[in-house]
């Protein structure tokens, strides 16, 4: 027990800081454990099957934003030819019956205009075709 008589208030505060700092350091290594983000094995590590799924969920991302793209330009487009339609129906569908190969005399009739609109119709669609 000679061991602990000659302990002394300098030997108290240097055995306190000892331990101390072995808990801060245990600690410390603890919290950059948990504070590392886990990151996923590298692509030759994975998977062959997840990987394919990954580079398939890739293409198909890419290919959903072509289409998307091509769906507002295909909006646009419709909504441009709904604005004409709207302008005067009675005549469009004579144009359509005109870009079909109807005569003058067959859209007049189907349409209930008059033979010489139904000519000026047709007339204007044949422009318009070239």
């Amino acid at each position: 027990m000679e061991f602990f008589d000659n302990f002394g208030l300098r030997e108290m505060v240097i055995g306190t800081a000892v331990l101390l700092g072995i808990y801060s350091g245990i600690v410390i290594i603890r919290l950059s454990r948990l504070s590392r983000p886990r990151q996923s094995a590298p692509a030759w590590k994975r998977d062959p099957a997840e990987f394919g799924q990954q580079v398939v969920r890739s293409g198909i991302e890419a290919e959903l934003a072509e289409l998307r793209g091509e769906l507002a330009v295909l909006k646009e487009k419709v909504s441009l030819l709904e604005a004409a339609r709207n302008v005067s129906p009675q005549y469009g569908e004579a144009v359509a019956l005109s870009q079909r190969g109807m005569t003058a005399s067959q859209i007049a009739e189907r349409c209930g205009i008059s033979v010489a609109e139904a000519e000026m119709v047709r007339a204007l669609s044949r422009t318009r075709q070239e």
